[in-house]
C-alpha cells in the first residue's frame, strides 16, 4: 500500500532535474539512479543510471525459471551483476 503512494510522482524526473540543475551550476556530482524499463505496457525490468550518463541493465523480469547457470534474483527479476558491478559498486566504494 505504502509503496503504490508514490508510484509515478516523477521520482526520476526530479532527480533528473536536479542533477542538470548542479551540474550547470558547476557544481561536481555524482551518483546513479534506477530506471523502470516497460515493454508492451508491462514493466520488465531496471536500468541503472549513472549521473555521468552511463547506463546498463540491472534487472530483467526471467520467464525462465530454470536454474542451468548461476543467478541472482530479487522476487521475479535477475540481477545483471555485469552492471551492477561496472556501474554501480566503484561509487558505493568511493563514499566518504
Amino acid at each position: 500500500f505504502v509503496s503504490s503512494l508514490f508510484l509515478g510522482v516523477g521520482k526520476t524526473t526530479l532527480i533528473q532535474k536536479v542533477t542538470q540543475a548542479l551540474k550547470s551550476s558547476g557544481i561536481p556530482i555524482d551518483g546513479f539512479y534506477t530506471e523502470e524499463v516497460r515493454e508492451g505496457g508491462r514493466r520488465t525490468g531496471f536500468d541503472v543510471v549513472t549521473l555521468s550518463g552511463k547506463r546498463g541493465p540491472l534487472s530483467r523480469v526471467s520467464a525462465d525459471s530454470s536454474t542451468s547457470r548461476r543467478e541472482y534474483r530479487v522476487g521475479q527479476y535477475v540481477v545483471d551483476l555485469v552492471s551492477f558491478e561496472q556501474l554501480v559498486l566503484p561509487m558505493l566504494r568511493n563514499v566518504s
